[in-house]
């Protein structure tokens, strides 16, 4: 009775959609309990993203796709009405490329037409610039929902479709396509987290990066699948599927701890914030607890994801010829640099947000986090402890999932053991805390923590001056400095280098001013260019069915 007429709406629970399904339902609680549950918007967003992950039929996984678009849109709106723009654009160009594709015969244009329509609201590189502008204008809840929830209901749509419903014309190409789009997104978005000052952009710079490292792990799956080899299928989607339920715990438990700081203090700028750590301590716990997980650190939620994705890369380049070793080490690569600049990113946000004295009398006047959004926090966390001390029964619970991508796969076992590791950190920590009771000198002594943090200020600042105290744009200068003499700054190029940098700088400008014409576009000339898209996507379908 719902539907088109003459098929209604069809509605499927699989091994897929129940995985996604699950990963939504304590991001929903933990935003409800945030401060979202008496919204009808909030329920309307959450609405459609179940539609989608249930969608059994074409009109139905889009009727719930574009529902949460523009539920989310609503949301955005209300937050603020100039990145709000810019996402409505992306979600007409997200409508344009998948409505059209989910209808198209199964091929290499169908799944470019997914591709591009599932990126784009994924925030997968080039289509990603609406995602750090749009994440921090709602409600902290909304925001970790949207990071959380909405970016992997376009990345379940995108395998779905890549590997079930068109998995039988795939080409290894389709995965190399799928591999560069997350390279960039995780170099360009490792990056901007290390740059950013502001709390929830940081956050969701972040989450283009994470976006990134799953599409990374399904273009290695989708590639190894169309080769016939299934065990490295296997092992990209491991990978990438593990990725997915752990970003979708600790990502919204950040954003939901970013709302209460600006909530207690009145801004979410790290530069205005230092020493949280004293009035919020349960908030602080948590939020380091999040941050361990951003940063792939071992013994947590994000390590395993990472070290698996490291495998398949390294598997994946014995795969092919020489230009295969080349463009999977040059990826190895980007993906060391990016480790690096996450690792920075969390370190600057827990030291000079959580750590070091005040720089306002809001941050030394803070008090913990509220009770609702305390608890949503800690659900996400306690979920967090499987993922990082037991991945491979995380895993194994996901074999049903990975065998229907990839039939007559047969996942390893994770060669990992992060709970060992714990169980012998902690003797060594007994055996260190036994050793230093019995044989150590007895006292205690006060020390600067974090350059010029806690310790007794010294006499010629009386009042301990927190502004002498690293700053967030202060720790981010060194690689600042390094891309505005490397791509920003001719005069300062090396001449040995300038052959290389002077035609990236070139067209990273070039890049940037396309990217602020479509911003400045009107309604109508974005609409322009999705009909024009749209005829040329229809052109290129008739040539090719010899028309």
């Amino acid at each position: 009775m719902v539907g088109l007429p003459g098929q209604g709406m069809h509605l499927r629970l699989d091994a897929l959609s129940a995985l996604f399904l699950i990963i939504l339902l304590p991001q929903t609680i933990a935003a409800a309990l945030s401060g979202m549950r008496g919204s009808l918007t909030f329920w309307v967003f959450v609405a459609g993203m179940v539609v989608a992950l249930l969608g059994a039929d074409a009109f139905t996984l889009i009727f719930g796709f574009e529902l949460m678009s523009a539920a989310s849109w609503l949301l955005v709106l209300r937050g603020d009405a100039k990145p709000a723009s810019l996402y409505a654009g992306i979600a007409v160009f997200s409508a344009a490329c998948l409505i059209p594709a989910l209808f198209l015969p199964a091929g290499a244009l169908a799944f470019m037409l997914i591709l591009l329509g599932t990126g784009a609201k994924a925030g997968l590189a080039p289509l990603h610039s609406w995602l750090p502008r749009a994440h921090p204008a709602p409600p902290a809840g909304v925001s970790a929902l949207m990071s959380g929830g909405m970016i992997k209901v376009a990345l379940y749509v995108l395998i779905r479709y890549g590997f079930i419903v068109l998995g039988a014309k795939a080409a290894p190409w389709w995965g190399m396509v799928l591999i560069v789009a997350g390279a960039a997104s995780v170099l360009i978005g490792s990056l901007r987290a290390m740059l950013e000052t502001e709390l929830k952009t940081l956050l969701a710079c972040s989450t283009v990066e994470h976006a990134g490292l799953i599409a990374v792990g399904l273009g290695v799956a989708l590639r190894a699948k169309a080769m016939g080899d299934p065990a490295l299928a296997a092992l990209g989607l491991q990978a990438a599927l593990l990725c997915v339920v752990a970003h979708a715990l600790f990502k919204p438990l950040l954003f939901i701890g970013a709302g209460e700081v600006k909530h207690a203090t009145g801004t979410s700028g790290l530069n205005w914030l230092g020493g949280l750590l004293r009035g919020m301590p349960r908030l602080s716990g948590l939020m380091l607890l999040g941050a361990v997980g951003m940063a792939a650190l071992p013994l947590g939620p994000g390590f395993a994801p990472e070290f698996l994705l490291l495998h398949a890369v390294i598997a994946a380049a014995a795969t092919g010829g020489i230009l295969a070793h080349l463009a999977f080490t040059a990826l190895l690569a980007v993906l060391g640099v990016s480790a690096a600049l996450a690792l920075g990113a969390a370190v600057r946000l827990v030291g000079i947000g959580f750590l070091g004295r005040p720089r306002t009398l809001q941050a030394a006047a803070a008090e913990d986090a509220r009770p609702g959004p305390l608890a949503g926090m800690a659900l996400l966390a306690g979920l967090c402890v499987p993922v990082a001390l037991w991945p491979g029964l995380v895993l194994w619970g996901m074999n049903p999932v990975i065998r229907l991508l990839v039939p007559g796969a047969s996942p390893a076992p994770l060669a990992y053991a992060p709970l060992i590791l714990v169980l012998l950190g902690g003797l060594v920590a007994l055996a260190a805390g036994f050793v230093l009771h019995r044989f150590g000198v007895r006292g205690t002594r006060e020390v600067p923590a974090w350059m010029g943090g806690f310790g007794r200020p010294p006499a010629w600042l009386p009042f301990g001056d927190p502004m002498t105290q690293p700053s967030a744009s202060g720790f981010a200068a060194p690689v600042a400095r390094a891309i505005g003499a490397g791509l920003l700054a001719p005069g300062g190029m090396d001449p040995g280098q300038a052959w290389v940098l002077a035609p990236l700088q070139r067209l990273y400008l070039r890049i940037v001013r396309l990217a602020e014409r479509i911003r400045r576009a009107t309604i109508r000339e974005r609409l322009a260019f999705v009909f024009m898209g749209l005829v040329l996507a229809l052109l290129v379908l008739g040539l090719g069915e010899g028309g």
